[in-house]
């Protein structure tokens, strides 16, 4: 991959990437930075991807920040105690806020699968590329995610 292919990926997937990064992380400057850091990556490694495996390839990147970064934050939060550190003013109607707290309940993986497949459409397929499982792991994961889904706003309504 030369650098005319890298700046025509970075001007077709940048915003793709970034509304799956702030679907994650709530936060802009987060996914900004997320994203950047992407590319950053994509480009360190341009001579192994081609321009063909670059979507792919960024998302499996993006995908494992995010999760690296909800780990850290997770911990954090447990080693301090921060109070509130989920709360969101933008969550003010009560469904939008279940959803958020059910998501929060969910394994790294399933979140990630769930909001990649039913907020981004993205396909069993192009799942498992991004993420290095199979389309069976995917669809197991998927499953999984939705019945928890389904129990926690049951019982939390």
């Amino acid at each position: 991959m030369d650098i005319k292919e890298y700046n025509l990926i970075v001007d077709k997937y940048s915003d793709d990437l970034f509304r799956f990064a702030l679907r994650y992380t709530g936060d802009e400057d987060e996914s900004n930075d997320a994203v950047q850091d992407s590319f950053v990556t994509l480009w360190e490694h341009h001579w192994e991807v081609g321009a063909d495996g670059a979507k792919g390839y960024l998302m499996r990147v993006l995908y494992r920040r995010l999760v690296n970064r909800y780990r850290q934050r997770k911990k954090l939060a447990r080693e301090e105690m921060i109070p509130g550190e989920n709360y969101n003013p933008h969550n003010d109607y009560e469904l939008h806020d279940s959803i958020e707290k059910m998501l929060t309940t969910l394994p790294d993986t399933q979140r990630m699968l769930l909001l990649m497949h039913d907020l981004e459409g993205y396909s069993y397929k192009e799942m498992a590329e991004m993420t290095g499982l199979s389309e069976q792991q995917v669809a197991t994961y998927l499953y999984r995610a939705r019945v928890k889904a389904r129990k926690y706003l049951t019982e939390n309504r």
